[in-house]
């Protein structure tokens, strides 16, 4: 199936016939990852494909593409990224399917089969975002430059700035 993506993925059609899903959503459509934005503009590229593996795991894979607009967090301005997910989920209803699970897998928790696939591809970019978004060079980032350190003066001795605590812990 390809345009306009469906509101939800059913798993237990995978489990009858292997079958995908490729189309855009925007990113303004997903209110938890445009809350970790610092704009909800875009829209977010998805090419998934639900079906069953050879151990007879209902398995969704594929690929999860935006171009993301974040806060730098050295000068707080506006940088845009391009995030990518791949993921590698197995559909488990149960603590014991879970506890099986390979390591190659991460788990898709849903009772019922039913997944929001909104939710689904937000997490998925929510779990790629750098921890800590920057520009890519100080001269991108509006002329910020990381402050140098003072380098020691010639017989300087650093004092350590805990060493007044420890005189005080000591009763001197």
């Amino acid at each position: 199936m390809s345009g306009a993506l469906p509101p939800s993925l059913d798993l237990a059609r995978a489990a009858r016939q292997t079958y995908g899903l490729q189309g855009s959503l925007p990113v303004k459509s997903m209110p938890r990852l445009a809350a970790a934005l610092a704009s909800d503009a875009g829209e977010v590229q998805v090419a998934l494909e639900a079906g069953v593996d050879p151990g007879r795991r209902i398995t969704v894979t594929g690929s999860i593409d935006a171009e993301l607009e974040l806060q730098c967090q050295r000068c707080l301005e506006p940088v845009r990224f391009a995030v990518h997910a791949e993921p590698h989920l197995a559909w488990v209803k149960t603590d014991e399917q879970l506890a099986a699970l390979p390591e190659e897998y991460e788990p898709l928790l849903s009772a019922d089969g039913d997944v929001d696939l909104k939710e689904l591809v937000a997490e998925e970019l929510l779990l790629a975002l750098p921890l800590v978004p920057k520009h890519d060079g100080d001269a991108a980032c509006g002329g910020f430059t990381e402050p140098a350190a003072r380098p020691a003066e010639a017989g300087e001795v650093r004092k350590n700035p805990f060493a007044e605590l420890a005189k005080l812990k000591r009763g001197k």
